[in-house]
């Protein structure tokens, strides 16, 4: 072969490899920006305004630690801002609530059909004497009221020997400053939703999900509040209802409070996920085989098969390699106790009989953060992040209002699962 011949071919093949980059490179191209535009817009959007909120909304903005320096206990708190975060000052049987004549308007009273939201930035305290506004008297009156006016409905009631209810009386008052922090319920899997007979009394739409289909919003919210203090040398806190504000966002995550929002724990739970292996046994994917819908729902309320788009806020996606352990895809509504998921990590035989499942007691020690060293059977950041990761797994598909643990089937399960609607 001549050396002309050789090095035609070289350069033949050179071409043939450049053009195959570029081939491949624009391949590349079309497959990431331009065919989703093509793509069936239901698999990449996502399933309700509901789930949209709670990734968006929510979870950036609960935060959750210890009760106290040392505490085994959980306590969550939510981020308030102004102008973003919807609030309800709702009157209930035993609930009511006085305000200076400018806040009035803000209150839902006991009975009324229409829940009133605003995101004016606002909280519920024990009534306090201000200024020219004595919230201290008027609770004290509208006590007597409440009690006579039960007292009238209630004529026998020295003869029954029942006790005149104590009513829980609040003032509604305004916060300085853009942020505040507020007590939350510490189980809180699902989020306070309106979609019908509510009002947002704010002069403008100021976030975009305020104009959604339905709102989450903060019910009553009253003042997280915290005391630090020096006992034997050692520095601690706790939370008080009368301790000092929370100043910033910066003091609630820093040392020594060490809050978590529940985006990171959720993130910090999906990564937890698959470095533990746990993908390998357990499968992330309602079928649409009835043994999957029945068993992840019941028979009554069979659970919606699973689509794209439910999985769209996740950075992972776990299909499993076999169905050892049970599916996770419906564990959020299958399993939504703490209790249980801390004694089946703790010692899954215990918890599930004839479970094969390894024990997982490094998600155990003193301090929920994670930086005790003890296994005393006490859940650490570790446990509480996996089980807030799992505790989206089919909560957030459709509102509380429409859940298919309800009865209801606003995914037309029932008609996927029998073949008469194609699951998009």
């Amino acid at each position: 072969m001549s050396e002309k011949n050789v090095f035609y071919k070289i350069e033949k093949s050179a071409l043939v490899t450049a053009f195959g980059i570029i081939l491949l490179f624009s391949s590349a191209i079309i497959v990431t920006l331009i065919a989703p535009n093509y793509v069936d817009q239901t698999w990449i959007k996502p399933t309700s305004d509901y789930q949209v909120q709670m990734y968006e909304v929510a979870d950036p903005n609960i935060y959750i630690s210890s009760l106290s320096t040392g505490s085994s206990e959980l306590q969550s708190v939510y981020r308030l801002q102004r102008d973003f975060t919807l609030l309800a000052f709702h009157e209930a049987e035993t609930v009511r609530i006085v305000a200076p004549p400018e806040l009035e308007k803000y209150i839902s009273r006991y009975e009324s059909p229409t829940l009133k939201l605003t995101s004016r930035l606002m909280m519920l305290r024990k009534p306090q004497k201000n200024g020219s506004f004595d919230a201290e008297k008027q609770a004290d009156t509208l006590q007597q009221k409440l009690q006579q006016e039960w007292a009238q409905k209630n004529p026998k009631w020295e003869e029954q020997r029942l006790q005149k209810p104590a009513f829980d009386i609040f003032e509604l008052y305004e916060i300085e400053g853009n942020e505040a922090f507020a007590v939350a319920a510490t189980e809180r899997i699902l989020e306070n939703w309106v979609d019908e007979d509510y009002t947002i009394l704010d002069e403008k739409v100021n976030q975009e999900y305020h104009d959604h289909s339905g709102v989450i919003y903060v019910n009553n919210p009253l003042e997280y509040r915290v005391t630090h203090y020096t006992f034997g040398g050692e520095e601690g806190w706790r939370y008080d209802p009368e301790g000092e504000v929370v100043k910033g966002i910066e003091e609630l995550k820093s040392h020594p409070l060490g809050f978590l929002s529940r985006r990171e724990l959720i993130r910090m739970g999906e990564t937890t996920y698959a470095e533990e292996g746990c993908w390998y046994c357990h499968s992330d994917q309602t079928r649409t085989l009835v043994q999957d819908v029945v068993l992840n729902g019941s028979e009554a309320y069979p659970a919606p098969p699973s689509s794209a788009n439910e999985y769209i806020y996740e950075r992972i996606t776990f299909p499993a390699t076999r169905r050892i352990g049970p599916d996770i895809s419906r564990v959020g509504v299958k399993r939504p106790s703490r209790d249980w998921h801390q004694s089946h990590f703790w010692s899954p035989k215990t918890a599930s009989a004839g479970s094969i499942m390894p024990a997982f007691q490094h998600f155990f020690d003193y301090d929920p953060r994670g930086t005790g060293k003890k296994v005393s059977g006490v859940p650490n950041v570790k446990f509480e992040a996996v089980f807030q990761y799992l505790m989206t797994k089919g909560t957030r598909i459709t509102p509380p209002t429409q859940a298919w643990w309800l009865g209801k089937d606003p995914l037309q399960t029932k008609e996927i699962i029998e073949g008469k609607k194609v699951l998009e």
